[in-house]
Formats: C-alpha cells, sequence, structure tokens
C-alpha cells in the first residue's frame, strides 16, 4: 500500500500541491495520505480528491484571505514584525483560517473516499501527540484536529477541544511516516519541506521510503504571496518529475535529453576552444555526465528563473539575453565604483566572454572564477569562435 506524506512547512505547502500536481501526471495512485500542519490541509484535499479547488486556494492565497487586521506586507521584514507583533498579542486568531477549513472540508468526500488519513496535532495541556484518522475519529472532531495541526503556534492562537489545548503537530512530528505505518503503509512517498520542526525515527527501517525535497530553497514559511506560491508550485512539480526520472537537472530542470544534447552539439566546439587556452577550468576533465552542472551553472550565474522547465534552443536563448543585457565592463583598467561590481558574476562572465572572442589578455585575477570562465567558454562554443 502507498502512502504520501506531507510534511509541515506554513505557505511553503504550495510545493507539496506541485507534487500532487505530479503525481496526477504520472497517474500514481496512493491508499493513504498523512500530514502534519500544513500538510494536514493539503492532504484532506488530496483524500477528498479537489485537486482544482486546492490549486485555486493556493494561486489566490494572500494575507488577506488569512488573518484579520493584518498589516500590508512591503517587504520581508516588515512581514517578520507584523508576525512578531501578533505574537505579543497572544497570537493570530484562526477564524478566518477555519473558515477556510469549513468551506473546503467535506466529510462526505473525505469518510467515503477509498484513501486512508491521517493528522497530527499536539496536546499542549498532557505534553502528549494526538494522531486523528477516519477510523479513530469522528468527522466533527477530525476537521477541529484539522484546523489545530495547521495553525503553527505561537503564530497562531491554538485549538481548543473541550479543556485541551492543540497546536501544530510539528512540535512532536513534522513528517508522519510512522503515522503512514500505522494505518498499513508498505512504500512511502514523503514530501518534507524542510521546516522547523521535530521528526520521529521510522519504526521500519527497511521501509522504502522516496524522498521529495525542494532543489531550491524555498521563500519563508510565512511568505502568504501568491506569486510566490505559484512559483512554489512550479518548484514542486519540477523536482517530483526529476526524481522520478521524468523530467532532468538539478537546481535546474530540463525536458529529457536537453543536456545530452547540448553536450554532443557542442563537446567538440568546447575541446577546440580550450586547446588554445592556457586556462580551461572546469573543462579540463570535462564528462559527459558532469555537463549539467556546466548548464546549471551558466544560469544560476545569469539569474535565470529556476523554475521553469528548459529545451536545448530555451537554455542558450535565455543565456544570450543576460549576456546581452549584462554591464559591460573592461577590468584591464578600472575605477573604485567599477570594482564595486567585480563580485557581479555576469558582469565577470560577460568580461571573460568578450576577451576570449577578441583573443585578448585576461586579467589574472579572473582565473579565480573558474565557474564564470567555464561559462564564458560554453557561451563561445554556442554562439562564436576564437
Amino acid at each position: 500500500m502507498l502512502a504520501v506524506v506531507l510534511s509541515g512547512g506554513g505557505a511553503k505547502g504550495a510545493y507539496e500541491v506541485g507534487v500532487w500536481k505530479a503525481l496526477r501526471k504520472m497517474h500514481i495512485k496512493y491508499d493513504i495520505v498523512t500530514g502534519t500542519s500544513i500538510g494536514a490541509l493539503n492532504g484532506m484535499m488530496m483524500v477528498q480528491n479537489e485537486f482544482y479547488k486546492c490549486i485555486r486556494l493556493w494561486k489566490n492565497i494572500n494575507y488577506d484571505i488569512l488573518y484579520d487586521n493584518f498589516k500590508k506586507i512591503t517587504s520581508s521584514k516588515e512581514m517578520y514584525l507584523e508576525y512578531l507583533n501578533k505574537i505579543f498579542d497572544g497570537g493570530i486568531d484562526t477564524n478566518k483560517i477555519e473558515q477556510i477549513i469549513n468551506n473546503l472540508y467535506k466529510p462526505n468526500k473525505l469518510y467515503n473516499s477509498k484513501i486512508n488519513f491521517g493528522v497530527v496535532s499536539f496536546n499542549l495541556s498532557t505534553r502528549k501527540v494526538i494522531y486523528s484518522t477516519k477510523k479513530n475519529t469522528r468527522p466533527d472532531k477530525l476537521k477541529k484536529y484539522i484546523l489545530a495541526s495547521a495553525t503553527c503556534f505561537p503564530f497562531f492562537k491554538p485549538t481548543k477541544i473541550g479543556t485541551d489545548i492543540l497546536v501544530d503537530g510539528g512540535y512532536y512530528d513534522n513528517l508522519p511516516i510512522n503515522l503512514a505505518l500505522d494505518l498499513g503503509a508498505t512504500e512511502i512517498i514523503a514530501v518534507d519541506l524542510r521546516a522547523v520542526g521535530f521528526k520521529q525515527k521510522i519504526r521500519n527501517e527497511k521501509i522504502k521510503v522516496t524522498y521529495i525535497e525542494p532543489n531550491n530553497k524555498l521563500d519563508s514559511f510565512l511568505m502568504f504571496d501568491s506569486n510566490v506560491t505559484k512559483r512554489m508550485m512550479k518548484l514542486g512539480y519540477n523536482d517530483t518529475l526529476k526524481k522520478f526520472n521524468k523530467l532532468d537537472g538539478d537546481l535546474y530542470t530540463f525536458k529529457k535529453g536537453t543536456i545530452d544534447n547540448l553536450y554532443f552539439k557542442y563537446i567538440n566546439k568546447i575541446n577546440n576552444l580550450c586547446n588554445g587556452l592556457d586556462y580551461i577550468g572546469n573543462f579540463k576533465k570535462l564528462k559527459q555526465d558532469n555537463f549539467y552542472k556546466i548548464i546549471e551553472d551558466s544560469l544560476e550565474i545569469f539569474d535565470i528563473a529556476v523554475d521553469k522547465i528548459y529545451n536545448s534552443n530555451e537554455v542558450n536563448k535565455q543565456l544570450f539575453i543576460k549576456l546581452e543585457l549584462a554591464d559591460n565592463i573592461n577590468f584591464d583598467k578600472f575605477s573604485i565604483d567599477e570594482l564595486k561590481k567585480v563580485l557581479n558574476r555576469e558582469v565577470i562572465a560577460k568580461y571573460i566572454y568578450l576577451k576570449l572572442k577578441k583573443c585578448d589578455k585576461i586579467n589574472p585575477l579572473f582565473t579565480f572564477f573558474p565557474k564564470e570562465y567555464t561559462t564564458a567558454i560554453y557561451l563561445l562554443a554556442v554562439g562564436g569562435n576564437l
């Protein structure tokens, strides 16, 4: 039985929706879903099979939807200060989030689904974890446990059930693999957002666990901005397809065969260029299986978006667009003001590229920038000759 395990992570939960989209594309069926914190909310939607409602929620999310009287945010600093103020005021009221859950929670769909479901919350009153499942929890109470798990204390006020005070399950088990095992899982797909929270040791070390984790740094778990969450959904989708070998890449994402195509198309030109240089940088021991790193370094140097899926033509197109836009500075003789730009990686790469293209001598300082050097060589192989 296959289980999908969803960790907590606040706004980073958008990444999990991207994972879900990829699982749907691959027609991967699952029998169990367990979740903590935002993973409890996303997991509820997975069990209810309401993918498009979940997508709409995350695509349109903002502070006004989630909170009352939340100051307009224009920067990360303002965001953290506002959350800090709310903590000192006793936490953010959960009325709006509870309303969202009330609107999304469909007990008939959830309990009639063939997919088993469990969530984790933590009882502050007893200092004990609570594992709530469809089998051991009434529908009305399960909704409360989802709310408790999905609202991170102390940023939010805790949830009360009778005399018990409940908070985010991340205080005990932020990646509830053991709960999935208790529900009968024999294989696990675990989505770990690498958010703050405790994790429990897996009881069965022989169980097959496929971990899906962000290859790129995600934005703050408190950053509920629709543009940010759309990006994180794309990253979740891309990383999942890469994990299952449907796409290529690490930090960046490429259609299958893209890197191999670039390698075979340009490797002879690259070798010819390197033979005429005193310094050949990372190309000295270039092999096909690590060529993707050269491409990814080049894309990273020019700050090209990581959430898109690239083919061969798009890789080169984006690199030359950014090369054209980069400042052109001659580092042979530069002023103090220009010296401040020496750590601008795209400017350095452009300088080396232009010097190599003209067969001019390069300032020896820039032999200490091997990634920029190899980027320049790659660009020459694609678009010019020495």
